[in-house]
């Protein structure tokens, strides 16, 4: 089937979507060609979409050249979506719950992930993913700003400090409204993750730590250290040695301090 065929049908499932998940069907062919090109697959790669729905990025997936297994919760989009693709050599799909799903075993993932549970996936993805070197997701665009946020922001949280430490990350592209049926209230931006040596169980330690550390955002870092230790005086050890103030605050610190935190020989969880 042709590129302006294919996307002809997608734009028909408009009365499909479910609010309640979350759906909204990519009907701008060159956006989502353009999704799946930052992947930069490689024959031997193994990659995952979140949320195939009608399959527009599942199109360009099924191209080739690295196999890919497609997965959505939807069964009525399932059936659409895997007799469109069936038999075809590259693509696989299935039904999977992504805030369950195994991620271990992929090295490229893609998807345009729907937005009450955008930063939920986004943590499965970082946490399950152990082998994965790229994620290529849409997200709503006020999700991007906080998912990527800076120190000393109100959207900086135990998630941007973590996808800080663990990948290179970068704004891609904005998508807008008009490019989905039925067209939602916001646009959306492309972000991509490419992930470095420390995507391991140590970022896990040190994301574990920052969330319990954010638990109360208005109180200074020694407080919340000292009520995650338990003890006021190695807290106050810990910080000095990493020169850290008593007096900051959960957003006042860098990622690389909540790494070097983390990695204090005298820190227990």
């Amino acid at each position: 089937m042709t590129k302006d065929k294919f996307f002809e049908g997608v734009a028909t499932y408009k009365t499909l979507a479910k609010k309640e998940v979350g759906q909204n069907f990519l009907i701008d062919a060159d956006a989502a060609e353009r999704i799946v090109s930052l992947l930069e697959e490689k024959e031997n790669d193994h990659v995952l979409e979140i949320g195939c729905g009608a399959g527009s990025l599942t199109y360009f997936l099924s191209l080739g050249p690295a196999e890919a297994v497609a997965i959505d919760i939807d069964e009525a989009m399932l059936a659409k979506t895997g007799a469109d693709f069936e038999g075809n050599p590259y693509v696989q799909i299935k039904q999977g719950n992504a805030m369950k799903f195994d991620y271990s075993g992929f090295d490229k993932i893609v998807g345009n992930l729907p937005y009450y549970i955008t930063s939920g996936i986004i943590e499965q993805v970082l946490l399950g993913a152990v082998k994965c070197q790229k994620a290529v997701f849409m997200v709503q665009k006020e999700a991007a700003t906080r998912i990527l946020a800076k120190p000393n922001t109100k959207d900086y949280s135990p998630l941007s400090v973590y996808i800080s430490i663990v990948s290179s990350s970068k704004k891609e592209f904005n998508v807008g409204r008009s490019s989905f049926t039925p067209a939602p209230h916001v646009d959306s931006t492309v972000i991509s993750l490419t992930f470095n040596e420390r995507h391991n169980e140590a970022a896990a330690k040190m994301y574990r730590l920052a969330c319990s550390l954010f638990l109360q955002r208005r109180k200074t870092i020694y407080n919340n250290l000292k009520n995650y230790l338990h003890d006021g005086d190695k807290a106050k050890q810990i910080l000095d040695a990493n020169g850290i103030s008593y007096n900051a605050r959960p957003e006042e610190l860098t990622p690389e301090q909540y790494w070097a935190l983390s990695n204090d020989r005298n820190l227990v969880e």
